[in-house]
């Protein structure tokens, strides 16, 4: 399980093992993206992976999410976007 360097504490209580996990994840992930991250989707991401990585540090753990979310596999491509056909008045259905 892993411990951090040193309890994080705020105001009179001090944040257990798992929370100080959670802050240190959504820090590095959300610095990661430069702070565009939605802060709902990668609290749920955090809660999701953290069972999985309790035991490895909560930086890298996000380093290697990051990675894997941004990964591509060989050959793919984005699909062209579907340009909408121009509007037609009504008058030109005949």
């Amino acid at each position: 399980m892993w411990k951090p360097d040193k309890p994080i504490v705020g105001g009179s209580s001090t944040l257990s093992d798992q929370e100080t996990w959670w802050h240190e994840f959504v820090a590095e992930f959300h610095e990661l993206c430069g702070g565009e991250v939605d802060h709902e989707w990668l609290v749920g991401l955090a809660g999701t992976l953290y069972p999985l990585n309790a035991d490895r540090a909560p930086r890298e753990a996000a380093e290697v999410a990051f990675m894997t979310l941004g990964y591509e596999p060989p050959g793919y491509e984005l699909e062209e976007t579907l340009i909408p056909p121009p509007h037609r008045r009504r008058s030109d259905l005949h």
